[in-house]
Parts: C-alpha cells; sequence; structure tokens
C-alpha cells in the first residue's frame, strides 16, 4: 500500500502535517509496519520528532510495539544512536554494576552479549566495570571481563 509507505517516510521525517493528512483518512495505518516491523512511531522516535511521537501515542499508536529485527520498541529507537557512541540508561549500567557485584554469572554474561561496550562503562561512581570484576569473587565474572 503506498499510504503506508508515506506515512513510514514522513515520520523519519518528522513531517507531522503529512502523517496527520494520511491518518485522518486511513487511520488504520497507525501501527502499520514496514519490512523491519517497525512502525511510524519508531521512526519517529528515532528522529526525535517528540511532537510526532506524541501525536502517533494520542491517536492510539502502540507505544510498546516491537520491530521484527530487534524486537526493540519505540523508545529503544529513541536511544539507539547514542547506544552506537556507547550511551547507557542508567537503570542498565545501575544493573550491569549490581549483577557484578552480586556474582551472577547469568545477567552478566547477558548484559556483555547484548551491550559489549559495557566492558569500558563504569558504574555511577566512576569504577571501570572492568575493575569491579576484577574485585570479584566469582571467578567466572572475572574470567568474563579477561
Amino acid at each position: 500500500m503506498h499510504q503506508a509507505h508515506d506515512l513510514t517516510e514522513a515520520a523519519k521525517l518528522g513531517d507531522l502535517e503529512t502523517v496527520k493528512t494520511i491518518l485522518g483518512s486511513l487511520p488504520e495505518l497507525i501501527d502499520r509496519r514496514d519490512d523491519t516491523g517497525a512502525a511510524a512511531l519508531h521512526y519517529a522516535a528515532l528522529g526525535g520528532h517528540s511532537d510526532l511521537a506524541l501525536f502517533l501515542i494520542e491517536r492510539g499508536a502502540d507505544v510498546n510495539a516491537r520491530d521484527a529485527k530487534y524486537q526493540a520498541t519505540p523508545a529503544g529507537w529513541a536511544i539507539e544512536y547514542l547506544r552506537e557512541m556507547g550511551g547507557f540508561l542508567g537503570i542498565e549500567l545501575d544493573d550491569f554494576a549490581h549483577a557484578i557485584r552480586k556474582g551472577d554469572v547469568e545477567w552478566t554474561k547477558r548484559f556483555l552479549t547484548r551491550f559489549p561496550a559495557l566492558r569500558s562503562a563504569a558504574d555511577q561512581n566512576g569504577t571501570p566495570f572492568e575493575t569491579l570484576a576484577a574485585r570479584s569473587e566469582n571467578a567466572e565474572i572475572r574470567h568474563l571481563f579477561e
């Protein structure tokens, strides 16, 4: 459907007026997915188009819709460009530090698999995670950072 493609393109550009026009005549497209499984809200969030994102949510867009490739929600897309530069959510940093300190190998591995750049990050006190791991009483956690 041509209109679905136009909706996605307008969302990428942050073109609120075009999105309003398309959804005004075809409201059923609100959560239509493209080939990657992403909806217009994913692209609005990725582009930082908060006015457009708010409009889509107010019109019923699924704020927790997951794309097909990464199973990421629009909120995940909103921070993706910062992740590429090594950025993390505070809760992720806190939870990773907690997993290391508690000796939780399963969760430490899970974080490192999902976010390999955590190896070079630090906790809220500025202590590198590598240092936390080296201090761990759990040899398997220490080994994960070798």
